[in-house]
Order: C-alpha cells, then sequence, then structure tokens
C-alpha cells in the first residue's frame, strides 16, 4: 500500500492548536490509517493508506482534527514518492547552502494566482537590488523552496510574508525536516 507523508499547519506553536503527537496518531489509526509515524511535534505524519487520492486524504484528516480537537488545520498530503522528488529537485542543492544558511520547503495548499508568483518575484529583485536580502527562493509547482541565510523568521520569504503576498495558506518545515521525513516513509515501505 502507497505511503504519505502530511504536514499540518500551524500545530503546536506559539501555545495554540496543542496536540500531542499521541493523540495526533490515534486520530489517524481511527481514521483507518496504517503504520502511523509522528517525526516531532509540528504535525508531521508518516503513513500508509488504502485511499491513493492525497486531496482526499488531506479533506479526511483535517476533518478529523476538526471533529476531535475542534480547530482547523490546513493539510498537506504528499506521496512519499512526490516527496522524494521535490527532494531531488532542490534547487539550492548546487552548494550555495554551504556558504551559510539553511533551506526550507513552503508548501501551499492552493496554486497561487499566476500575478501573485510575479509580485513575489518582484519583490525578491527589488530586495537583491537594495542588497536588503541574501535569501532566495524558487517557485516549483506548489512548492516554494527558500534559501534563509540569516534566520527564518527574518527571511523576507518566510511564510507568513508569502502568504499575505500569494494569498494561500502554506506551511514549512526545514530540509532536514522534509529528509527525515522522507527517511520515515521509506522504513514504512520496507515494513
Amino acid at each position: 500500500m502507497p505511503v504519505y507523508i502530511s504536514l499540518l499547519r500551524g500545530i503546536n506553536v506559539g501555545g495554540n492548536k496543542i496536540i500531542l503527537m499521541d493523540d495526533l496518531r490515534k486520530l489517524y489509526e481511527k481514521l483507518r490509517l496504517t503504520n502511523v509515524r509522528t517525526y516531532i511535534q509540528s504535525g508531521n505524519v508518516a503513513f500508509v493508506a488504502k485511499k491513493k487520492n492525497p486531496i482526499e486524504l488531506g479533506k479526511l484528516i483535517k476533518d478529523g482534527v476538526k471533529e476531535s480537537f475542534k480547530f482547523e488545520v490546513g493539510v498537506i498530503v504528499l506521496e512519499l514518492g512526490q516527496l522524494d522528488r521535490l527532494i531531488a529537485g532542490n534547487p539550492f542543492s548546487d552548494g550555495r547552502v554551504r556558504r551559510g544558511g539553511r533551506i526550507y520547503f513552503t508548501f501551499l495548499l492552493q496554486a497561487p494566482p499566476k500575478e501573485k508568483i510575479n509580485e513575489l518575484d518582484g519583490m525578491k529583485m527589488k530586495l537583491a537590488k537594495a542588497s536588503m536580502s541574501e535569501d532566495d527562493f524558487e517557485i516549483i509547482g506548489r512548492t516554494i523552496y527558500v534559501l534563509c541565510r540569516n534566520g527564518w523568521s527574518k527571511s523576507p520569504f518566510n511564510s507568513s510574508i508569502t502568504e499575505k503576498v500569494l494569498r494561500v495558506e502554506t506551511t514549512s518545515r526545514n530540509l532536514e525536516t522534509i529528509e527525515k521525513l522522507a527517511e520515515i516513509g521509506r522504513s514504512l515501505n520496507s515494513d
């Protein structure tokens, strides 16, 4: 059966939308998802499912969270193979990180309008021209890869800023977390 990775948006951040990972795991099992493994406290879950549509799985999880915990969260569900392709497609894997910085993946819950992407690109060019930011980003599909040199919260391309510009919900994880989730997913594949 296929392995999936889900990323819940904004749980256990700043004391809001608190979900214990053991409770989240139990919810997934109640939803008939199997081999459920959580990773750290920010809503990262690897699991196996009979359903093969990530959008339907995301809705199932979102509805389950609302029913069980009485609040809504955005949910991104990726097939393990899709996550592996996103990691392999990282445009900043060419060594620029060695000069300092960290890579983040920002996942868009919906596709933004083209004019909003152009607005974010324009912002990047203005900041680079004014030497106001060494950070960079590339948008590929519904993923924004961010090369962050001076801390995620200070980046002009962090989730809260890209959400305002693009007007879509996002959730972000650093490269290390994404790679660990893929590793956990591959271990489920071999079980």
